[in-house]
């Protein structure tokens, strides 16, 4: 059967150049399927996704089935192209002719009547995408090697097929000169291991990889000059697709489909899909623990800073508190309930698990103070009280109310039987979801009581130690530092489980939050909000998880966020400068003690005034004007001595005499105020004598913290 995408873009997008996606690290949206029908694949494609791998799979009651690869179809991924499937050779030439395009995959198949056909993927190959490329099929590998010698091209695709007991081999192959001029090599028939000692001999990456019906594979790798992170693994089920995916933050490039014993298994060759930031707190989080990590961070209302395993449900234990908390202070700004409301507390826990309230030991007690222990102590007899006052399907619709589509409350926290039977689940996209919400009103006035109820101090996590080196290493002073803590704030929630089901334990561990850095603005502080958070389950050790989330993560995620904001205060920081000269001889200057922030006194002091005379500090706004003159102006009309000006309007003076060696000081307070930061104001020093008045240089200061 033929199946075209009808690229309607192409007239639009032709003109851009279309990279391949295995030469790309750029984050993009990407799928992988197996055993996909084209319906499947064509839905997908709707969705804005283009194919760049497809291998075979047979088919089932008359349908063919795919494993497919795709990327966002868009930024630098975006190109006009083309797939087909189920034609013939002279097809493919005919339909690359049509389109003026170029094959990236060319999958020869048996269509189960005993007929060689193809499916491929094409690309345009006009304007700046045009390269000149090569294709063959039916052949062997000697012409193969003999066509890649003469075009100096390298192989992008290779596959290997049988026909009445014959090996063939397709292969497209791309000219191996300018920006595509790389190292290469191609191995026919080799075991795994022998590719892995070929890809450290050749320090290369896998870029085309294909399995021979005798269990070995053929393979094409590259040198980049810079290369990316990649990985490839094999052996591997559908779920171990999806699971690597996610936890090392790649996209595939590659997937090849085989039996093993019976099974069906997977070979996958991937790319770096991540940001810089997520990449290396991956790197170093998966380096410490060999548990599933995850972690998250994004401006409130804003972008996201990292992500990785954002959208992986995973056991959240104690962090799923932030849920009920949630759904409680979200009732009492409804006035359903009030915070001193008293409610039921059953204070007792199981005899042979110490974390497992149990429903005995009564007690009444107000809701402020069971949020307050459920959210800072982890009181679990707490959380149990609040689960069963409001009702877990209540909690439950509050998430979903709040879209929070993959969470679900299952269990009682703290018992460990009913977190194996029946795991509780969440998102970190959910978990910022549901900051998101309070942050922008879900709660209404109660938001602070919210954070309030909750760990919030900026020591914890150590957000002050992130902000303490990150400040020293700008050059902050301490009192400013100090200053940047104050307006800093964060309210979050952690959890740990360690869990066993009759065998050796392992460890689930989670840390969620919401964090508020002062960032000046037009010399205002505007406050940035964010979410973050880091997750590990399934850890073995839990030191090494607690030290993944604790040492590689969090503070990692927000050192590079708060370094900016803490940069904000650099730019508004107090500052002097000199600007214009003094007149006289010896020099008439002026001097500054201090820096002019808000609460502090800076003095300005002259030196080479005429002794025991009149002195004036004149206090102004603009070095351009002053009355209509313009600035700076010569004095010496008004009986100024020799290139004496006025360098400032003076709205604002201060009299007094110098002493008998020239020097005169006036003291400036500056109100403990922050409307007052980034206040310019202006200063210079008049010095009468007995027929000319001398004035001094400028100073330019700015209020700052």
């Amino acid at each position: 059967m033929l199946r075209k995408l009808c690229a309607l873009a192409l007239s639009l997008i032709g003109s851009l150049a279309a990279q391949d996606p295995r030469d790309l690290s750029v984050p993009t949206g990407h799928l992988t399927l197996t055993g996909a029908s084209s319906t499947t694949i064509n839905t997908q494609i709707s969705n804005g996704y283009r194919l760049t791998d497809i291998e075979y799979r047979g088919t089932v009651l008359g349908t063919a089935l795919w494993d497919a690869v795709f990327v966002q179809n868009s930024g630098s991924y975006s190109t006009g192209w083309w797939w087909y499937t189920g034609i013939t050779g002279t097809q493919v030439s005919s339909f690359l002719s049509s389109n003026q395009a170029r094959l990236i995959d060319l999958e020869p198949y048996d269509d189960g009547a005993g007929n060689t056909r193809f499916a491929c993927i094409m690309v345009d190959n006009t304007g700046a995408n045009n390269k000149a490329w090569w294709w063959t099929y039916n052949t062997t590998s000697t012409a193969v090697s003999n066509l890649s010698s003469n075009n100096n091209a390298r192989i992008v695709d290779l596959d290997s097929y049988d026909i009445s007991g014959t090996t063939y081999y397709s292969a497209v192959m791309i000219s191996n000169t300018g920006t595509d001029n790389r190292g290469w090599w191609w191995y026919l028939n080799v075991t795994p291991a022998t590719i892995g000692t070929l890809l450290n001999t050749n320090n290369a990456r896998l870029y085309d990889l294909e399995k021979r019906d005798n269990g070995n594979w053929n393979c094409v790798m590259i040198r980049d000059n810079s290369s990316p992170a990649w990985y490839w693994w094999y052996d591997l089920t559908s779920s171990d697709i999806l699971y690597l995916i996610n936890n090392y933050g790649v996209r595939v490039i590659d997937i090849e489909r085989y039996t093993l014993s019976g099974s069906t298994r997977y070979a996958i060759v991937t790319i770096n899909n991540s940001n810089a930031l997520t990449t290396s707190i991956g790197n170093a989080m998966r380096s410490r623990t060999n548990g599933q990590v995850g972690f998250w961070m994004e401006r409130i209302n804003g972008s996201n800073i990292a992500n990785l395993n954002g959208d992986t449900q995973f056991e959240p234990a104690s962090t799923m508190k932030t849920l009920h908390h949630t759904h409680a202070m979200r009732r009492v700004y409804l006035g359903t309930v009030n915070l001193s409301s008293l409610i039921n507390v059953y204070t007792n826990y199981s005899s042979t698990n110490a974390s497992c309230p149990i429903d005995s030991g009564a007690i009444s007690q107000q809701l402020q103070n069971v949020l307050q222990l459920m959210m800072e102590n982890s009181d679990n007899a707490r959380t149990q009280a609040v689960r069963a006052y409001f009702g877990q399907t209540n909690i439950n619709n509050t998430a979903a109310a709040l879209g929070m589509a993959s969470t679900s409350l299952n269990h009682r926290v703290g018992c460990g039987a009913d977190a194996i039977a029946n795991p509780n689940q969440i998102t970190l996209r959910d978990l910022h979801t549901l900051h998101e919400a309070v942050a922008n009103g879900y709660l209404g006035s109660y938001r602070d009581n919210f954070y309030s109820l909750m760990l919030d101090s900026v020591n914890d996590l150590s957000i002050a130690s992130v902000i303490n080196a990150e400040g020293a290493s700008l050059g902050l002073t301490s009192t400013t530092i100090a200053s940047f803590r104050n307006f800093t704030s964060v309210a979050h929630k952690g959890g740990s489980y360690g869990l066993s089901n009759g065998g050796p334990l392992w460890y689930d561990r989670a840390e969620f939050g919401y964090l508020s850095l002062p960032f000046i603005s037009n010399d205002v502080i505007t406050p940035r909000e964010y979410s973050f958070g880091a997750f590990v389950n399934n850890a073995t050790v839990d030191s090494q998880a607690s030290a993944a989330i604790y040492t590689d993560a969090i503070p990692e995620l927000l050192r590079p966020t708060i370094r900016s904001a803490l940069l904000s205060w650099n730019n508004s920081l107090a500052g002097v400068q000199s600007f214009g000269t003094g007149c006289g001889s010896p020099v008439f200057t002026q001097s500054v003690s201090g820096l002019p922030r808000i609460g502090a006194t800076v003095s300005y002091t002259t030196t080479n005034a005429y002794a025991s005379s009149l002195a004036l500090l004149a206090i102004g706004f603009s070095s351009t004007s002053s009355n209509g003159i313009p600035l700076p102006a010569s004095l010496m009309p008004y009986g100024g001595g020799f290139g004496c000006v006025a360098l400032t309007d003076i709205p604002i003076s201060r009299v007094g005499i110098a002493n008998g060696s020239g020097a005169a000081s006036f003291n400036v307070s500056i109100p403990n105020d922050t409307s007052f930061i980034g206040l310019e104001y202006l200063t210079q020093f008049y010095s009468f004598g007995p027929t000319v008045f001398k004035t001094s240089n400028g100073r330019r200061s700015i209020v700052g913290l």
